[in-house]
Order: structure tokens, then C-alpha cells, then sequence
């Protein structure tokens, strides 16, 4: 009997625990390890923080999707890997030995200096409806970071403030042009529209400190009463100190077949690994979508011992960025337009996602 471990409850694994309902692969188990039982959706945070979605909207219940697959689920963190001896060691002290395993347990958050007390993340992900509940109503919250998801969250909170009366000064900040990705037409007319809703925003400008009630940057300082860091994502420890082949920052290199460089029979996706054919691809939910099916088929692949498939990332993708009050801003290359238009698309797609895993 194979055992396949699958650590982490990421797009990827949730899609392999989903073709586990219709397929059986004989003589094999499986085993989901994640450290929290639900798998929160990071596309519908932003909806969560506005109040347009309730907390069980946003999550998938993994006990009860890998009940369905059959596969048994363990709640904990894996805090050791053995791969010249294919074992995991978890925080509870267990050991699992295993054929092939699979690592899709996201990233965490890049602090880039040290933080106080009040600064919070939404990483890992199941810690966000209780961090955003407290940040949401807070006088004077500053978000951190101006890529989609600082964005959407600062909008999302501005939205709800105006929506129920409530008082107070929502701020970003952002190290570059917001969506630094995205053509700078975009990230103009953005800037724009966040200033034209009432949000404080502050772009090209380094935070060089954070205390409890204020934040300084290279140009300022500002009073607030909590900080939320997405600056980006940071990788685990966890494979570098297992003495596996990763990149200079401590992601699992991986290559097309999503096989690790060092030990192919160690698979990954999503944020936690990198692509050594496209060491520059953004850390980003879609490839990670994406990835899952790939990722199933080698899996089974592996397990029976014939020749791998490849993953090829696309090189456009259609992106939705929610500006609050049911609008949104679409993008697309190097088309992009917002309204309300596009926030009902995103509404029908984020919700038609979730019904697959309901």
C-alpha cells in the first residue's frame, strides 16, 4: 500500500481532493495535513471585509471535502521534513512516513523589518475573519502594501466605515505605484479613483517603523490603531532546513512537472514553490488554479510510474481587483476598465468557485 501525504489545504490540493470523489487509485491512501480545518478563499476577502459575505461563504470545510474523497485528514502543522527517509514529523509529535508527498501550503507574509504588537497579517489565512473584524471597526486602520490585495482591503474597510456612518481615516501605503505589475495607465487611474472615494493613500514611500499607535515612513509620520501588512510573500523555513534544492529566498524549486529538482518524488504548487522554467512567475492564485490538475494527474503519474505531464503557465490572465460598493476594476493585458459591471462578474465567478467545493 502507497501513502500520499498532500500538506496543505491550497487551490491545488482542494482540486485533487475533488477528483478523489470520482477516482480510486488502487493500492493507495491519501492524507490531507493542514494546520487549520477550513481553507479560507482569498478572492472573496475583500467582500468578507465590506460585509457582503458571511464568514462560511469565504471558507471550505476540508474535514468534510476529504471525508467525500475518502481520504484521511489530520489537523496539524508539519514542522520537520525527512526526505532521504520520506517522513514528516507534525507539531502534535506524530510521524508519517509516506511515497510521494505534496506541498501546497501557501507562503507567509514578508515583514521586511520587525513589527510590533499591533501589526497583523492575514497569513495564515484561516487567521483573517477575527483579524479583519478587529481591524475593520478600529478609528484609524493603515494597510500595508499596494499590490491587489492592500488595495482591495483598504477599499473593502472605507466601504464599510461609509456604508454603516461610521468615523475615522482609512490609509495605504505602498513601497511603489499601486499594482506595480499592472500597466501604469492602470495603476494612474486607481491611484485616482481611491483618492476620489476618500482613502488616504501614500505611494512611493518606504514604512521605516512601526509602534504601537504610529507608523513612520520615510516621509511622515502617522497616528493608527492597528497595521495590516500584504507586502508580499514570504517563504517557510521548512524546506531550506530540510536540506532540499530551493531558490536563494527558500522556495521548493520545482520543475514543469512540479516535481521537486532534488527529490521527485516530493511534489509542489501554488505560492510555497518555484518553477525552475519560470523562475519569475508571480505568486499568484490563478497559476496555482491552474496547477491543480496538473499536479493530480502526476500524482497519480507517479504513483503508477509512467512518464509525467508539464505545466505552462498562460501568459495573460483576466484579474478583478473589488474597489468597494459592488464595483471593481477589471484587467486584462492592457485593457482595463472599472465599475459595477465587473464587481458582478467577479461575484458570479468567486461564487461559482466555491459551489464546487460546497
Amino acid at each position: 500500500m502507497k501513502t500520499v501525504i498532500l500538506v496543505g489545504g491550497g487551490h491545488a490540493h482542494i482540486q485533487c481532493l475533488k477528483q478523489l470523489q470520482e477516482e480510486t487509485l488502487p493500492d493507495s491512501r491519501f492524507i490531507l495535513v493542514s494546520s487549520n480545518k477550513y481553507q479560507y478563499y482569498s478572492g472573496m476577502f475583500s467582500g468578507f471585509t465590506e460585509g457582503l459575505y458571511k464568514e462560511e461563504d469565504i471558507r471550505i470545510d476540508l474535514t468534510e471535502l476529504s471525508r467525500k474523497a475518502g481520504v484521511q485528514f489530520i489537523e496539524a502543522t508539519v514542522t520537520e521534513l525527512d526526505p532521504e527517509n520520506k517522513r514528516i514529523v507534525l507539531d502534535k509529535g506524530e510521524d508519517l512516513s509516506y511515497s510521494v508527498i505534496s506541498f501546497d501550503i501557501g507562503s507567509s507574509t514578508n515583514h521586511g523589518f520587525l513589527p510590533s504588537s499591533a501589526v497583523r497579517t492575514v497569513k495564515p489565512n484561516y487567521t483573517f475573519p477575527d483579524t479583519i473584524k478587529e481591524l475593520r471597526d478600529s478609528l484609524s486602520p493603515v494597510i500595508v502594501g499596494g499590490g491587489a490585495a492592500g488595495v482591495e482591503i483598504s477599499l473593502s474597510i472605507l466601504a464599510r466605515k461609509m456604508r454603516l456612518g461610521h468615523t475615522g481615516q482609512v490609509t495605504l501605503i505602498s513601497s511603489s505605484r499601486l499594482l506595480p505589475g499592472a500597466p501604469k495607465g492602470a495603476s494612474a487611474s486607481l491611484e485616482e479613483l481611491c483618492k476620489s472615494k476618500g482613502l488616504q493613500v501614500f505611494v512611493d514611500e518606504e514604512v521605516e517603523n512601526i509602534e504601537d499607535q504610529s507608523i513612520r515612513t520615510c516621509n511622515r509620520s502617522l497616528n493608527h490603531s492597528g497595521v495590516l501588512l500584504l507586502t508580499g510573500p514570504a517563504s517557510s523555513p521548512l524546506f531550506r532546513e530540510s536540506g532540499m534544492k530551493c531558490t536563494e529566498d527558500g522556495y521548493l524549486l520545482v520543475q514543469s512537472t512540479l516535481q521537486s529538482e532534488s527529490h521527485p518524488e516530493i511534489l509542489g504548487a501554488g505560492d510555497c514553490v518555484t518553477l525552475s522554467t519560470y523562475p519569475e512567475l508571480a505568486k499568484n492564485g490563478v497559476y496555482a488554479v491552474r496547477q491543480g490538475p496538473v499536479l493530480w494527474e502526476n500524482i497519480k503519474r507517479t504513483l503508477l510510474k509512467k512518464d509525467l505531464t508539464t505545466f505552462k503557465p498562460q501568459k495573460r490572465f483576466l484579474s478583478i481587483l473589488s474597489t468597494g460598493g459592488k464595483e471593481a476594476m477589471l484587467l486584462y493585458d492592457r485593457i482595463y476598465f472599472q465599475g459595477k459591471s465587473p464587481w458582478k462578474l467577479k461575484n458570479m465567478i468567486d461564487r461559482s468557485f466555491m459551489k464546487k467545493y460546497k
